[in-house]
């Protein structure tokens, strides 16, 4: 089974207008695109190119991963997901208290974990994990100088206060978020600090007096060229700030906010699931598998995610396929063949379904993400 598959578009606040269309060649929207869906979610289902069936009921059923185009002009919310256990459990509870799906207060929308992967296609600029302990207090130190809070802050981290600790206390410093532009200097001596200082003040031009300025402060500020990767794990504290990607992930919905959002934050629940271990690096090693073909690896089983590379002189043939794929082309024009005889040619942010097949193979000149659901 070999279907081209057409994405489901999202018109979020966070998205833009140029981002997508300027890097695949289409016309400007008149509306901001934030993401492009492509699996089988309820709350954005693909459909066939030809007849607009949605792809559920061409493949007799819902696919446990989602591929995503992400664009962002600003930035989208501080969150975290939980793994498994928790997910069931905390769907199970807010299920027997009654509270409703469509409650803005609730926090677990289904029974999954959700982790994700994003993978750059601009420049592309998140927040990933919490610093190294080293880095925050050479942060805070630094704004200590003028701001008493920062200097209190700073000594608590060097002398070991758990991390978890500094956060409930960011997270809930109104006073401290609404004087931070007034109180810490607009120039650092320090280039560590002086990008932090930067990075809240860009937040709340965004996000007037919201917490999660702060909180941005203890997490890993990551630049991602083209085809560099980080990975989301259950726990990680994270936000996507501005660029284009390909997002990879479990089809949930089950996402906990820890600020830069007007939605509903529920910090005890926060507490209980975020994983407050410093990261000392958000990048995902690419594993080389073969001439032009990398995996993106991930510690889950329901995704697999890998970049192809492919020309004149570089074809990949007999690909493994142990599970159904959906491919995605994002550059050049890229066949897609399979070991039962079915073959489709991509172009720029065209997309196939691939399933019942062995293996397939990849030729032509562009470049292709294969991902693997479970």
């Amino acid at each position: 089974m070999l279907i081209r598959i057409q994405g489901q578009t999202k018109n979020y606040d966070w998205g833009s207008k140029d981002l997508i269309p300027n890097y695949f060649g289409i016309p400007e929207s008149k509306e901001k695109i934030a993401e492009i869906w492509f699996g089988t979610h309820p709350r954005g289902e693909s459909v066939s190119d030809l007849g607009d069936m949605p792809l559920s009921k061409l493949i007799d059923k819902r696919l446990g991963f989602l591929v995503k185009l992400l664009s962002a002009s600003k930035s989208l919310s501080i969150q975290v997901h939980p793994n498994k256990i928790q997910a069931q459990q905390g769907f199970e509870k807010e299920h027997n208290l009654g509270i409703s799906l469509d409650d803005p207060a609730r926090v677990y929308k289904d029974s999954s974990h959700k982790p994700e992967t994003l993978i750059a296609l601009t420049q592309f600029h998140a927040l990933c994990g919490f610093r190294p302990r080293a880095e925050l207090t050479q942060v805070f130190t630094s704004f200590g100088r003028s701001e008493s809070e920062f200097k209190v802050l700073a000594q608590e981290i060097s002398s070991g206060e758990p991390l978890e600790l500094i956060f409930k206390s960011l997270i809930g410093n109104t006073s401290l978020v609404k004087r931070f532009l007034q109180t810490v200097p607009a120039t650092q001596a320090d280039s560590l600090a002086q990008r932090g200082r930067d990075l809240v003040a860009n937040l709340l031009e965004q996000y007037p007096g919201d917490t999660g300025a702060l909180v941005a402060l203890m997490l890993n500020e990551v630049e991602l060229s083209s085809g560099e990767a980080i990975f989301l794990p259950a726990g990680n504290v994270h936000a996507y700030l501005s660029g284009l990607g390909l997002e990879v992930m479990a089809a949930s919905d089950n996402v906990l906010r820890c600020g830069l959002t007007p939605k509903h934050i529920d910090v005890a629940e926060l507490l209980k699931i975020a994983d407050f271990r410093e990261l000392k690096n958000p990048k995902i090693a690419p594993k080389k598998l073969a001439e032009g073909l990398v995996e993106y690896p991930v510690d889950v089983a329901d995704f697999r995610v890998y970049r192809a590379e492919v020309s004149g002189k570089n074809i990949l043939a007999d690909i493994d396929l142990p599970s159904s794929a959906i491919v995605v082309c994002t550059a050049g024009e890229v066949a897609v063949s399979t070991s039962l005889d079915e073959r489709e040619v991509l172009s720029k942010k065209q997309v196939v379904y691939v399933a019942g097949a062995k293996k397939i193979s990849l030729s032509g000149s562009g470049t292709v993400f294969v991902v693997l659901g479970n």
